[in-house]
């Protein structure tokens, strides 16, 4: 769903940039620009597939009423969709193309889902939005614990006033837990979902995303405009970087040099570097309310989903063009790519159908 407006000015970025879980048994450089296979990482995975400047959109899928949130599961054989409206979240086989489970969440609207890194669990943030003469009210806030294999409810707990896009630590023994009308993040026991300590930020922590080695953590805060830096061993704010105007999702580069930010007021995407912690650059007009932005897993493209004018955007990593603008649906709120590389998942909102886009260079 679509953001408040946010004030205050944009900074403006310049420079070159040079950064280079299913269920058991359940249903950097532009230069290389040909179709990468075999081979690993270092980390031992499959090396992935070269990004393409100009991608393919595919099918667009029916995916219950209004899907609005997608992950997908480390081994990339299935991903996660949180529909508010269906009051469920919804696996989604990604070799079939198609949606298999939905699991209810009788605890409210799930809104957002974070992924355990071994693909066991799924975290839903829930709320329910309204309006008043006051502005914006939260009910049925809470955090719920969905096994994968079972598709069961190991733990819910109640939280604060619109828990967000959270992230667990490398380990996954912890979850940090922003909210759209708080100003703090919540740090909870996987285990168990209590809570362990509290960390004050600016107001309207959204998005979270943590560094390679799991020290460092990168916050938007939608209506300060800024990202809060966490220092992730003393759970204590070590500096605040400012952005452009309404900083929304937040995405790692898969090298860990760079962090990108979009900015759902100002319409374009921050950079930053994260051995200074500096903005060192700014890609202006991504498309219409940026909401969601992803890398692709060789790091050289980033996507942008636009939900004001039913768009992803491509963005070339190393020079910070737009090399493509996608029609893909009724307010795109998400985007996620699988990990070889080759297929973007956009959830669409407003049409209840998710968009598949081919993103390799040989598709």
């Amino acid at each position: 769903m679509t953001s408040p407006d946010a004030t205050s000015a944009e900074d403006t970025g310049s420079d070159a940039d040079s950064g280079s879980g299913s269920p058991a048994g359940a249903a950097g450089d532009r230069r290389k620009e040909t179709h990468e296979h075999g081979g690993t990482t270092e980390t031992g995975t499959p090396t992935p597939a070269a990004s393409g400047p100009q991608p393919t959109a595919g099918t667009a899928v029916a995916v219950g009423q209004a899907p609005h949130h997608v992950v997908i599961a480390p081994d990339g054989r299935y991903a996660y969709i949180a529909d508010p409206v269906a009051r469920a979240v919804i696996r989604f086989d990604t070799a079939a193309g198609k949606p298999t489970t939905t699991i209810p969440v009788p605890q409210g609207q799930p809104q957002m889902v974070t992924l355990a890194p071994d693909g066991s669990r799924v975290y839903v943030s829930v709320y329910t939005s309204g309006s008043t003469g006051y502005g914006t009210t939260f009910t049925e806030n809470h955090v719920v614990a969905l096994d994968t294999r079972t598709d069961s409810v190991l733990w819910a707990v109640p939280a604060g006033k619109g828990p967000y896009a959270a992230s667990t630590t490398v380990d996954g023994g912890l979850l940090y837990l922003p909210f759209y009308d708080e100003d703090h993040l919540d740090v909870l026991d996987t285990a168990t979902g209590q809570l362990v300590t509290r960390i004050t930020t600016a107001p309207s922590p959204h998005w979270i995303t943590m560094s390679r080695d799991g020290l460092v953590g990168y916050v938007t805060n939608h209506f300060s405009d800024v990202v809060t830096v966490i220092d992730l061993r003393s759970n204590s704010v070590r500096s605040t970087i400012r952005v452009g105007q309404g900083p929304h999702s937040v995405a790692l580069s898969p090298d860990g040099s760079r962090v990108a930010v979009v900015n759902y007021i100002s319409d374009d995407v921050s950079v930053i570097d994260t051995a200074t912690n500096q903005v060192v650059r700014t890609v202006p007009g991504v498309g219409a309310g940026p909401q969601d932005v992803t890398y692709a897993p060789d790091g050289r493209h980033f996507y942008t989903a636009n939900v004001e004018d039913g768009t992803v955007s491509v963005v070339d990593a190393a020079t910070g063009t737009v090399t493509a603008r996608i029609p893909t649906g009724v307010s795109p709120t998400s985007v996620a790519l699988l990990p070889d590389g080759r297929q973007a998942l956009v959830t669409n909102f407003d049409d209840g159908t998710v968009r598949l886009i081919d993103t390799s260079v040989a598709g």
